[in-house]
């Protein structure tokens, strides 16, 4: 009985040596296959994931695994050959829409100086501004064309206290206009990155526009020493799905308001192309907007 007892723990302590050996095995397996996709998917390579396991079961999953990464690998390079087509195609359509409309607009002021009558006037009027509209949804998506291009900007130590200051004092105005007294906290220290100021003014100034637009009566901004630059302003136009949108293409809150709806996009691509982040979030009736640099 005792031999047999022996046998049987033997035979046991040797089969768990077996499986811990396996499971050792299937580890080490398991983290090729995670290594080696992980690559492919990052350098869209061709080369399969194969890792070195004889195991039937681990070979059978990397033939799926291979066959799924190809399909992905295959549709993310068709997105970003359409993309980059599309973007082409919008900036070669600006560029060609620029002449004639500018062109038009000439034209149209011959005609407001040749003396016309109270309804030409009226007429010409609605006219000039379907242009001015023209002109600025070709100039949105050119700039849109360019945020999103994958051409390096150029690179400089910009301050960002500076530049959000100047970009606030260019809406004076427009905020005095509409009756909204901002409320600001920049911080003292100075935070400052490198890239293109000017693509640092264009996501500050298309920011603020969005909210000198849309703000409910107030309008508070601040810059944090760590990059983060919040804008947050009364929204009673806006629920959570349609904050969610912000920063999609063409989206608008009002239709009427003669917005292209590329604002926000512009902002977002610009931030992100920097390595950045954009989020927009709604609580309570109030938009808040938040920019890492």
């Amino acid at each position: 009985m005792t031999v047999v007892l022996v046998i049987a723990v033997a035979v046991l302590g040797g089969a768990c040596v077996v499986l811990a050996g396996m499971l050792a095995a299937l580890k080490i397996s398991m983290r090729e296959i995670a290594s080696q996709a992980e690559e492919r998917l990052r350098e869209s390579s061709a080369v399969p994931v194969a890792p070195q396991s004889l195991d039937g079961g681990v070979r059978r999953l990397c033939k799926l695994l291979n066959a799924e990464l190809d399909e992905l690998i295959a549709a993310r390079r068709r997105y970003e050959e359409g993309d980059r087509e599309l973007r082409r195609a919008v900036t070669n359509i600006s560029h060609d829409l620029r002449t004639p409309l500018t062109s038009a607009a000439r034209y149209i002021g011959m005609l407001e100086r040749s003396g016309p009558d109270e309804k030409q006037a009226e007429y010409l009027a609605v006219v000039k501004g379907r242009i001015a509209a023209m002109k600025k949804l070709t100039e949105e998506l050119l700039d849109y064309s360019v945020s999103v291009s994958s051409e390096k900007e150029i690179s400089e130590p910009v301050c960002l206290n500076d530049v959000l200051e100047d970009s606030l004092t260019q809406f004076y105005a427009a905020f005095a206009e509409r009756g909204i007294e901002p409320s600001i906290d920049i911080c003292a220290e100075r935070v400052v990155r490198q890239w293109d100021k000017g693509a640092y003014s264009r996501i500050f100034g298309n920011v603020i526009s969005n909210a000198v637009r849309y703000a409910g009566g107030d309008f508070f901004v601040s810059l944090s020493a760590d990059g983060e630059a919040v804008f947050v302003n009364a929204a009673p136009q806006l629920d959570e799905v349609s904050a969610a949108k912000l920063f999609d293409r063409f989206f608008t809150v009002e239709n009427a308001r003669g917005s292209t709806g590329l604002g926000l996009s512009i902002a977002r691509a610009l931030t992100e192309k920097m390595g950045g982040s954009a989020r927009a979030e709604f609580a309570e009736g109030r938009l808040r907007i938040v920019l890492r640099f």
